[in-house]
């Protein structure tokens, strides 16, 4: 699994700098994608709900409604799921790695999220460590998943069912750091911008 982490890990920061260094220097592709990425979140129907929550003031459902979002979608459906899917599953979800990873490099180049205050620096900083932490563990459980019905040796089997079935174990257990790290990512995320809002 140590490896799967590192792999992942390294992926999210390569494609973070491709994504960020692309917007920076202007490339018009890059550059489209980072504003439409930008200018959708406000209008988006998965963010609608933490912003009308945090504008009336309901600072613990923006937080609740973060974490269910972060978990159910973020981390389990696009990064950990599917890994049912032998070989293919893993390579799906470290795409969905460089993609993710990309994808928050646009849009903080694009939106200047370092240039804004040394206060919004230390709040996306903090929520992109504390968030993109608990994918990474996502991602490793889903590929882990994904090769244990190809290699159950890794398991020291040779029952491709027992392999599948022992790495769906390991992942509860990551997911505890998954969840952990993101109830922290969402008081993190919602707390600061609650107390920085006008």
């Amino acid at each position: 699994m140590k490896g799967l982490l590192f792999l992942i890990a390294a992926i999210y920061v390569a494609s973070f700098l491709v994504g960020y260094l692309m917007v920076y220097i202007q490339i018009p592709f890059a550059v489209d994608f980072g504003k439409s990425i930008t200018e959708g979140i406000s209008v988006s129907p998965v963010f609608t709900p933490i912003i009308g929550a945090l504008e009336s003031g309901n600072l613990a459902l923006a937080i609740a409604y973060t974490f269910l979002v972060n978990l159910s979608s973020g981390a389990f459906a696009s990064t950990t799921l599917p890994g049912v899917i032998p070989l293919l599953g893993g390579v799906g979800s470290a795409a969905v790695t460089g993609l993710r990873g990309f994808i928050i490099g646009a849009i903080f180049s694009y939106a200047g999220v370092f240039e804004i205050s040394t206060g919004y620096t230390v709040l996306t900083v903090g929520t992109l460590i504390l968030e993109l932490g608990a994918y990474v563990f996502s991602a490793a459980a889903g590929i882990n998943i994904s090769l244990s019905t190809i290699f159950p040796s890794r398991y020291q089997v040779e029952s491709r069912w027992v392999a599948f079935k022992e790495a769906w174990k390991d992942a509860g257990r990551i997911y505890v750091i998954v969840i952990i790290l993101l109830a922290l990512g969402a008081v993190w995320e919602m707390a600061g911008i609650y107390v920085s809002k006008p």
